[in-house]
């Protein structure tokens, strides 16, 4: 069969059908099976729940051969794992979105903090800086050093003025 497109219209003309099948009979009868990347995402998703387990996309290939029976590539193990996670966990943009709830959290908990949250004009993350008001009172009983480096110690002497 042959089709092509109407004028961009989402409406297909066929030009050219053979009712004639020249397919061989194996391909039909040894047809590979195949299951979407979510519903193995389903299946494998109680054993993500551990952060700490190290569960590989070979790992899911052999998961699905022994308990299916079904051959997957690399790149559908490695799309369910994926789906998988996002079930779990979510988007990572969701985390972002909570931060400026706990960094408020964190301001009422530790008082005398400096806490800052840049973002971009998108409203996107751009960086966080986090000083502790502890942490800077523990810095104020610091006795002062004076650091030299001895590199430019050595080669020509630059006149700057401040």
């Amino acid at each position: 069969m042959k089709a092509s497109n109407i004028n961009k219209s989402g409406m297909f003309k066929i030009r050219i059908f053979n009712k004639e099948h020249t397919c061989p009979l194996k391909d039909k009868v040894y047809s590979q099976k195949q299951l979407p990347s979510n519903v193995i995402g389903g299946i494998i998703k109680p054993k993500l729940v551990d952060h700490k387990r190290k569960y590989t996309t070979v790992d899911i290939k052999n998961d699905v051969k022994l308990q299916l029976e079904i051959n997957i590539n690399y790149t559908c193990a490695w799309r369910a794992k994926e789906k998988a996670l996002i079930s779990l966990r979510g988007i990572p943009a969701g985390s972002y979105m909570k931060l400026p709830a706990y960094l408020y959290m964190m301001s009422i908990t530790y008082p005398r903090s400096h806490i800052q949250l840049k973002k971009t004009i998108n409203d996107q993350f751009l960086y966080m800086f986090v000083a502790l008001g502890t942490f800077i009172q523990g810095f104020r009983q610091c006795r002062p050093v004076v650091v030299v480096d001895g590199s430019f110690l050595r080669g020509h002497i630059v006149d700057t003025q401040f």
